[in-house]
């Protein structure tokens, strides 16, 4: 991500970003009521909010985002709270310099796969496997453009087919 995006979502968090909402998707209250607490990394975690319900749901979770605003606010939450999370300033495109252990039972990805660049998309889905258990899950929203879906004649088009993984390797992907 490039310096002007960087400045811009540093700039939102110094009032309230619109995608800041405080509510934890019932996608992600529906997964945490169904499957055990394991271990769990939110990329683009923001200040924290499903993080934080993660960790109250018994969870060891790091939250990884670029912006150190917002991983000063999730900090702030998380000790306002008496929750143990480990928050993390980083490039979802680089994880290897920011996490210390790997794997994880979930990778949660809330808003930060459709910002990316389309070769940043490649480098974020070609870490997954290495960071994702066999059996794991991979939770992600996101917004696709309908000028961008395949056909449509733009040139910033892509389309996740299904992602499949195996040791050392992620597949489906279409750009």
């Amino acid at each position: 991500m490039g310096f002007l995006s960087r400045f811009f979502y540093t700039l939102w968090y110094f009032h309230h970003p619109p995608w800041d909402s405080g509510i934890v998707p019932p996608e992600v209250v529906e997964f945490i009521h169904e499957n055990p607490p394991g271990r769990a990394l939110e990329l683009g975690c923001g200040t924290g909010t499903s993080t934080l319900a993660l960790a109250a749901a018994g969870w060891r979770v790091t939250g990884v985002d670029f912006v150190p605003g917002a991983i000063a606010l999730a900090k702030r939450k998380a000790r306002n709270k008496s929750l143990a999370v480990d928050f993390r300033i980083g490039n979802v495109t680089r994880l290897h310099n920011t996490l210390v252990s790997t794997p994880y039972d979930l990778i949660l990805d809330i808003g930060c796969f459709h910002g990316l660049s389309p070769s940043d998309k490649r480098i974020y889905l070609d870490q997954l496997p290495d960071l994702l258990v066999t059996g794991g899950t991979w939770l992600m929203y996101g917004f696709i453009n309908e000028a961008k879906i395949p056909g449509s004649g733009s040139p910033h088009r892509y389309r996740i087919n299904k992602i499949l993984f195996s040791p050392g390797k992620a597949s489906g992907w279409s750009g």
